[in-house]
């Protein structure tokens, strides 16, 4: 018997998709999100059958490999493991298509780490980037676009596609297959996606009920902010989130007011849905129209990783030049998509190669990249995989005390969805 695949959280009426603090206009799919959703949880659309889309970005993981076990995910033929860290796929929706920012000089946008899924191709990153695994021999392992769709041909949604796409769709495979895509994209711009349920969702509402900017609110600023944080956060939470925002010289001292950096690249910054090409979650306790900070700028950058030898990856590897190749331009070598903060504490391994097993070894990495003696066992860090465009100029000697790297942690781990007293005092831990 064909089986679709179920989390605990996925078990709810597709036609009455519930997310923390939607609207009830949100939380009924249409049938084209209904049928996105139905091919995302499909195990039976890989060869042989067993792997879905969900299977590296499930729900109660943040919307990511479940297995954090290794650096990179195995496929549906048992051994076969792709080459980078499964990225997340919650809060994907706000990155633009790729394109180059003038004014900033910075590529910005598209999916995967390297940006490859451009949206040029459907008109939508997502939908772009869900062209690929299906096809993929590490991961779904189909040999052509013709058996996905004769898989989906014979399921028990094979009438709910033709009915959104239409009578007989379902013959035309080229375009079926790229209906797949665009109906896969459809389902991750649910709010299912873009929950903003975290504490710091809790927070940021009651700073802005309490009459706080909604830019001092998102950064922890003023009389509304620290009323609202001294509800919601810890003391070591709150340090967390005053050096998550502050700047820093990367001198190795870290002198009053200064702090970690991170909002340099993953920007607290408040977004205007209209400013989005296509649909976008909006919570419903945001100001109107506005979204709040999803913490990333969609950038890249080169962290200055090391490679990531560990198994499955081959220790004879060649540099992964991330966006480089794909842009054509060689300046771009070795940097990697800046992604979204938001569920980082349930995501982990992290980094393009999944080197770092925990949210304190890749702060700390952060913190002292550039100081000697600073890296695994009192050695120094290795390399990094393309040192040539190494960005030496925001992290790597940031001064932060072992404490002060907690405190960050601490900060992060309140940005993970499924917080469940909203409006209450959190308890003390």
């Amino acid at each position: 018997m064909r089986q679709v695949y179920r989390s605990a959280l996925w078990a709810l009426p597709l036609a009455a998709l519930w997310i923390a603090g939607g609207t009830a206009a949100q939380n009924t799919a249409t049938p084209l999100e209904e049928l996105g959703g139905l091919l995302y949880f499909d195990v039976n659309l890989s060869e042989p059958s067993g792997q879905a889309c969900a299977s590296c970005h499930d729900p109660e993981t943040g919307f990511d490999d479940p297995d954090a076990d290794l650096p990179v995910s195995e496929g549906v033929i048992p051994g076969r493991f792709g080459g980078r860290n499964s990225p997340i796929s919650a809060y994907a929706m706000y990155a633009p298509i790729l394109h180059f920012d003038e004014a900033e000089g910075l590529w910005i946008g598209g999916q995967f780490w390297d940006g490859r899924a451009t949206g040029d191709v459907l008109g939508d990153p997502l939908a772009d980037q869900a062209l690929g695994p299906f096809l993929n021999p590490v991961e779904m392992n189909n040999p052509d676009k013709d058996h996905v769709i004769a898989d989906i041909a014979i399921s028990a949604y094979a009438g709910l596609f033709e009915q959104v796409w239409g009578a007989n769709s379902l013959n035309n495979v080229k375009k079926a297959y790229d209906q797949v895509a665009l109906s896969i994209a459809a389902f991750e711009r649910t709010p299912l996606f873009g929950q903003f349920s975290s504490r710091y969702d809790a927070y940021l509402a009651a700073c802005l009920a309490n009459g706080g900017g909604m830019d001092d609110c998102a950064k922890g600023q003023g009389k509304a902010a620290n009323k609202a944080m001294k509800r919601y956060f810890n003391q070591k939470e709150r340090r967390g989130m005053a050096l998550f925002m502050g700047e820093n010289d990367n001198d190795g001292k870290l002198t009053a007011g200064e702090g970690a950096m991170c909002a340099a690249c993953h920007v607290a910054d408040w977004t205007a849905a209209a400013d989005y090409a296509l649909p976008v979650q909006v919570p419903e306790w945001a100001p109107a129209g506005m979204v709040p900070p999803v913490f990333t700028d969609f950038t890249f950058d080169n962290l200055g990783v090391p490679q990531n030898n560990e198994y499955p990856l081959p220790a004879a590897a060649p540099p992964d030049l991330g966006l480089g190749p794909i842009v054509g331009d060689p300046d771009e070598n070795g940097k990697f998509k800046v992604m979204p903060v938001r569920n980082i504490g349930l995501s982990a391994p992290y980094a393009h190669n999944g080197l770092f097993k925990s949210l304190k070894d890749i702060v700390h990495f952060y913190n002292t990249r550039d100081v000697p003696g600073a890296g695994p066992g009192g050695a120094d860090w290795p390399p990094a995989e393309y040192p040539a465009t190494v960005n030496h100029d925001e992290l790597g000697n940031l001064g932060l005390s072992g404490a002060d790297e907690d405190a960050l942690v601490e900060f992060m781990m309140t940005l993970d969805d499924g917080y469940k007293q909203m409006g209450r005092k959190p308890r003390s831990r």
